[in-house]
């Protein structure tokens, strides 16, 4: 074991041990009088067989995860509802709390994959795709470092020496490295030459993944699956220029219309950390003419958030999804968790 693994896999029974702890203790169901709201946005990226390995497993549900996901969502009482829906119930109340989906980047398997467990289970959702998803221009440099993970024993980053031999170790230094990224977005560069030195095309791989034109009309002309942009190139928005942001948005948005002859009315911020959107970005979202832009920042949603329809909350669904951490996602725990003290709990 390496000095950086065991504080590694601490961290790792930590977040694992944490909602069994939250729920069974009560303190879950506590939080919830004030974090609960009245639904949950829930974020998925790519949905993958059940079989299926990818070193960025947290960015890839298994269809028997999502299936087993909306089974207890609906034994324990959500309706299940459009992005649209989800805002209009904000303004009325109502007994039954609601459950909204949405899908970012724009994979394939969100029409492959996804949309027969949808279907399933009547369940409408939301795909924000990327143009560079469709035509390969994304900087997906996230691609190249899980290929890069799953093609090798080790890697070296930033002085550091990442052991990735078994599929264990390789989801390990994903998650790693793409927090220290997220972290320091100063260490990009050194990650995107790493993956280009070892002759991994990102750009292909993005092509790969990402829906055709094809795959996006039949999505869209689905009455259970609503279209939403996510720029054009996948770019972390807070760093860059307000027009280059408006860009982003307007050429993404003209893209996707031009495809389905259809308003694009919905927007996720890529990567939707306080480190990549905020202000700013919502009022370019608002002034760009979205409806509703979401966020990655987590927590439930709330009626306040009628007047803050840019900066919208979800919860992410995972492989590791159980009835301990479900229950804590919609009770609002993991917001209480990542507040500071007195910060409104409907608030970027």
């Amino acid at each position: 074991m390496t000095g950086s693994a065991l504080p590694t896999r601490l961290r790792s029974l930590v977040r694992r041990s944490t909602p069994v702890v939250a729920h069974r203790s009560g303190l879950s169901r506590a939080i919830a009088q004030r974090y609960r709201g009245r639904g949950v946005i829930f974020m998925l990226h790519s949905v993958v067989d059940d079989d299926a390995f990818y070193p960025e497993a947290m960015l890839r549900c298994p269809v028997g995860r999502l299936d087993w996901i909306l089974r207890w969502l609906t034994a324990n009482g959500f309706a299940f509802v459009s992005l649209d829906e989800a805002i209009a119930r904000l303004s009325r109340p109502q007994s039954a709390p609601f459950a909204a989906f949405t899908c970012d980047d724009g994979y394939a398997d969100n029409f492959t994959h996804a949309l027969p467990v949808m279907e399933r289970h009547n369940a409408p959702y939301t795909v924000f795709v990327t143009t560079g998803m469709m035509t390969g221009e994304i900087d997906a440099w996230w691609f190249g470092l899980s290929r890069l993970i799953a093609t090798h024993d080790f890697i070296e980053l930033a002085g550091k020496r990442f052991g990735c031999s078994d599929r264990p170790a390789k989801t390990r230094t994903f998650r790693v490295v793409e927090t220290m990224i997220h972290t320091n977005y100063a260490l990009l560069p050194e990650v995107k030459r790493l993956i280009a030195a070892n002759g991994i095309d990102c750009q292909a791989l993005a092509s790969q993944e990402g829906l055709d034109r094809d795959q996006l009309r039949k999505l869209a002309s689905h009455p259970l699956v609503t279209v939403g942009g996510h720029t054009a190139t996948h770019i972390n928005l807070a760093q860059a220029t307000a027009s280059e942001v408006a860009k982003e948005m307007r050429n993404n948005r003209v893209f996707l219309e031009g495809i389905l002859q259809a308003p694009i009315r919905h927007f996720a911020y890529p990567f939707g950390n306080a480190d990549a959107c905020g202000p700013r970005e919502a009022k370019i979202a608002a002034a760009a003419g979205f409806r509703s832009a979401v966020t990655t920042r987590r927590g439930s949603l709330f009626p306040e958030h009628l007047r803050h329809l840019h900066e919208l909350p979800r919860e992410p669904l995972t492989c590791e999804e159980t009835p301990s951490s479900m229950r804590c996602k919609v009770d609002g725990f993991y917001r209480a968790l990542h507040s500071r003290l007195g910060d409104p709990v409907f608030r970027m």
